[in-house]
């Protein structure tokens, strides 16, 4: 319950984060009052501006394995019941029927 409780706020703040950062990056007078004041410091490593233009991580891509599945010992085999049918014919027919000439 608490671990579902928790997600769900990590969630709700990942949101509002992002919404933030898109708000910020549209509006130059709010991103510009997010900066202290008489800050003449470049924005470069500014978080606004970094999600405005895209962040390319110098990592691959991770590809998760599937689980392997635990070994099991096979079943023992079971006999299926045949019982076989009576042919319709007593011999194969050898060819088909006499060919119009």
């Amino acid at each position: 319950m608490l671990a579902a409780l928790l997600r769900r706020f990590l969630a709700a703040g990942s949101a509002l984060l992002v919404l933030g950062l898109t708000i910020a990056a549209v509006s130059p007078e709010l991103h510009h009052g997010l900066h202290a004041e008489g800050s003449s410091a470049s924005s470069e490593g500014c978080a606004v501006d970094l999600f405005a233009n895209g962040v390319s991580l110098p990592l691959g891509a991770v590809a998760a394995l599937p689980p392997t599945p635990a070994w099991q010992p096979a079943g023992a085999a079971v006999a299926a019941d045949y019982f076989p049918l009576a042919p319709k014919y007593l011999r194969q027919p050898e060819r088909g029927p006499p060919a119009r000439g």
